[in-house]
């Protein structure tokens, strides 16, 4: 009795499935007929023929009926479908024998062509390497048409990210003598276009320019070059639909309807999309309870949350408000509380009620706290910035406090904070992973001024020296006219206190056109975190002085300087700091107050009161764009009859005041040109970055400054000196193998005779 399954030939899918389902249904037949259901014999041998490439081992895995054991037609049948479903094969029979030992079963197998040879024509535009990533059938494979059809539509996918949606992809079979295939995917490419227009239609409570800032498919517009935007990926517009659907009932709208976008390619150099919205009713909140393990009173838990009656219904809201009521009994060592929304909806009166569920299980305390990744920083240094203690309740939001003060530091890339079961349910570990920063820095710059042309400067630094958290810097600075030297060093934690110190140590000189002069001084700092953003520092600085060489044609202004003077001056500051990154920060806020006193009961020649206040805000905006609104005003004024140190005022204009001027010369200057400084400055600042390659680091910036530094002793004012300055410019910013690079083209938008039109100014470095 010979049984038989076949497939019909390479390409004629409706044929195999009519010759699959007539050989299966005639194998079933045959059994039943052929076969005493009763008989008890056994399989006295099972053989393969027919198999040259799939190896008989594979055959005989997928058989149940084994040599030896009892002859079974049930279980023949399933044998025959499994090895017809290994997919190897085109022509599968069975033949069935008896024999004086048993029954022998004979399975004949007609393999399916081997593939011998992969090939791609029509391609011109999209590199062949390109394609064959996205192929994945490999040569001498066992041929399979599904699969060619899935290569096929990947490839189509592959030409639709790059904008030819004019594509038409299609595979050919050739079968040879050999039982091998080769298969040829025809490409014929069309023009490349772009998605010219998104249009919405039946959205009446939300405006169409609100959906277009959720999805990620994008209209092609002036910055698509840069941002490579404008292209249909139809995953992603797969995923735009559930972007907007869990938009809507983010905003109440629970019965929301989106279908399939309608995609028109009639014009492929310009196609169209038109999506769909079906809104519905929007809903919301009715009742709000509490249930479960209520530790506090239910008053107490909804001043705890936000979200309140006849608010619009909200997941985010709702998630926002678990998050809340977590931290609050985590907060009292439930490390393992589980809150859980449960909501009913009131169809009648457009009404979600809300019900929170609270589990707090048992209270868990900090059992061991271990710390890895540290190969530099030492132990206590991580520690000390932690907000949770071994033996201490567990607390959610000291871990996130911990969190953030480890980034803080500037020492660590990441810090990873997880915890694992401690030897008791009650108990937790605490397991921080960090990932240690370049925290050394060798730096150099280059800089240009009316006062020095080329200036270069270099420093050797390390924020976190010998791993103890300490701050050390030496640097100096090199010119034509310009010496400085500078040794600086900070302990963070003095003596293990919550406090810093450090010291400075410092020689300044600087030649100008009509005098010089000498700095040498030092300075002794200590400072305090206040509370988690704010800090205090208070300095005194002790300095000598030394004006000197003074030209024939020096100004009044400046001989008044000539000599020696000592300073003896104490600074008071505040800082409060916002920002989310200390790298790359992209919201958030720095903000800076400093007055110094000099003289008066501190003795010195210099008698002056000076303050400055510094702030800088960064606003996330979309295409992971980042705005900077920086402003910066000061004063200096003497008394007891002193005048201003020229060395002590505000010089305006350049790099970190108002770029497209030189240094000091946005504000007053004498008549050869010399910039005296200021006694009062202010200069704001509006910088854009626009990412240009996330991968390396390289953004673009725009940037528009504005200010003035104006003095009293120059005779001038706010209104006088020519007016207010104003310079703007692109930039780039480049976090470089080889350190940050900035560079700055600034451009004077108001020339006034005398004053350059543009200034280039560059910054580069190097970390360790």
């Amino acid at each position: 009795m010979e049984l038989k399954s076949k497939k019909g030939p390479i390409g004629t899918d409706m044929g195999y499935r009519m010759r699959k389902g007539i050989g299966i249904s005639l194998v079933l037949l045959l059994l039943s007929i052929g076969i005493s259901e009763g008989s008890e014999e056994v399989i006295h041998k099972i053989t393969i023929l027919g198999n040259v490439k799939v190896e008989e081992g594979v055959i005989r895995g997928a058989l149940k009926s084994r040599e030896g054991g009892p002859f079974s037609a049930d279980r023949v049948r399933e044998d025959l479908r499994s090895v017809f479903g290994l997919d190897y094969f085109s022509d599968v029979q069975v033949d069935i024998k008896t024999t004086p030992k048993g029954r022998e079963i004979i399975f004949i197998v007609m393999e399916k062509p081997a593939i011998k040879e992969i090939l791609i024509t029509g391609n011109q535009k999209v590199k062949l390497d390109d394609i064959k990533e996205k192929v994945t059938l490999i040569p001498r494979s066992i041929f399979n048409l599904e699969k060619v059809k899935e290569n096929g539509e990947q490839i189509r996918k592959l030409y639709f990210s790059k904008g030819y949606y004019g594509v038409k992809v299609e595979h050919k079979v050739d079968s040879l003598e050999t039982n091998e295939a080769v298969v040829t995917f025809q490409i014929e490419e069309g023009v490349k276009g772009h998605i010219k227009k998104i249009t919405f239609k039946g959205n009446k409570k939300i405006k169409s320019s609100d959906l277009k800032k959720i999805i990620q498919t994008k209209q092609r517009n002036i910055f698509s070059i840069i941002t490579k935007t404008g292209l249909l990926d139809e995953d992603i517009l797969k995923n735009d639909i559930q972007l907007l659907t869990a938009y809507y009932i983010d905003h109440g709208y629970l019965n929301v309807k989106i279908p399939e976008p309608k995609i028109d390619f009639r014009d492929p150099k310009r196609i169209r999309a038109e999506i769909e919205i079906s809104e519905g009713p929007q809903y919301r909140i009715g009742e709000i309870d509490f249930k479960g393990d209520v530790l506090t009173t239910r008053e107490d838990l909804f001043r705890s949350i936000q979200i309140k009656r006849n608010h619009i219904y909200s997941t985010s809201a709702i998630r926002k408000d678990i998050h809340g009521l977590t931290e609050k009994f985590s907060n009292q060592g439930y490390a393992n509380v589980e809150v859980t929304p449960a909501t009913s909806t009131d169809e009648k009166n457009l009404l979600v009620h809300l019900t929170f569920e609270i589990e707090k299980k048992k209270q868990v305390s900090f059992e061991k706290i271990q710390i890895v990744g540290n190969t530099k920083t030492r132990d206590k240094v991580i520690r000390r910035e932690l907000q949770v203690a071994e033996g201490e309740l567990y607390s959610a939001t000291g871990l996130s406090k911990s969190r953030d003060r480890l980034k803080r530091t500037g020492y660590f890339k990441e810090a990873e904070l997880t915890t694992s079961r401690g030897t008791t349910e009650e108990k937790t570990n605490l397991e921080i992973k960090v990932e240690e920063a370049p925290t050394g820095a060798l730096s150099f710059g280059i800089g240009y001024s009316s006062i020095e042309n080329v200036v270069g400067s270099a420093s050797i630094s390390d924020r976190n020296l010998f791993g103890l958290g300490y701050h050390g810097l030496l640097r100096f600075r090199l010119g034509a006219e310009t010496r400085d030297l500078r040794l600086s060093f900070t302990d963070p934690y003095f003596l293990g206190y919550n406090f810093s110190a450090g010291i400075d140590l410092y020689n300044e000189n600087r030649e100008f056109d009509t005098y010089s002069y000498n700095i040498l001084g030092g300075t002794l700092r200590a400072g305090k975190e206040l509370t988690e953003k704010l800090r205090g520092d208070v300095t005194y600085k002790l300095e000598r002085i030394k004006v000197s060489d003074l030209s024939s044609d020096a100004s009044r202004f400046i001989r008044e300087q000539e000599g020696h003077k000592l300073t003896s001056a104490l600074s008071l500051s505040l800082t409060m700091d916002t920002r989310n990154d200390y790298y790359n920060p992209t919201k958030g806020a720095r903000h800076s107050i400093t007055f110094t006193n000099a003289g008066g009961i501190l003795g010195g020649d210099n008698y002056f009161v000076k303050g400055l206040a510094e702030t800088s805000w960064y606003f996330p905006f979309p295409l992971k764009t980042v705005l900077n609104l920086r402003a910066k005003a000061g004063f200096v004024e003497p008394y007891g009859g002193r005048k201003v140190p020229i060395y002590e005022k505000f010089f305006v204009g350049g790099l970190y005041t108002v770029r497209g001027f030189e240094y000091g010369m946005a504000g007053p200057f004498d008549q050869n040109r010399e910039p005296l400084g200021s006694n009062k400055m202010v200069a704001l600042n509006t910088e854009l970055t626009i990412p240009l390659s996330s991968e390396i680091g390289l953004r673009a910036a725009l940037f528009f400054d504005i200010g003035k530094g104006w003095g009293a002793e120059s005779g001038e004012g706010i209104n006088r000196n020519r007016g207010i300055k104003m310079g703007a410019g692109p930039g780039i910013r480049w976090f470089s193998p080889f350190g940050p690079i900035h560079i700055d083209l600034g451009f004077n938008l108001n020339p006034k005779p005398g004053e350059k039109s543009k200034v280039f100014e560059f910054t580069a470095g190097t970390v360790y």
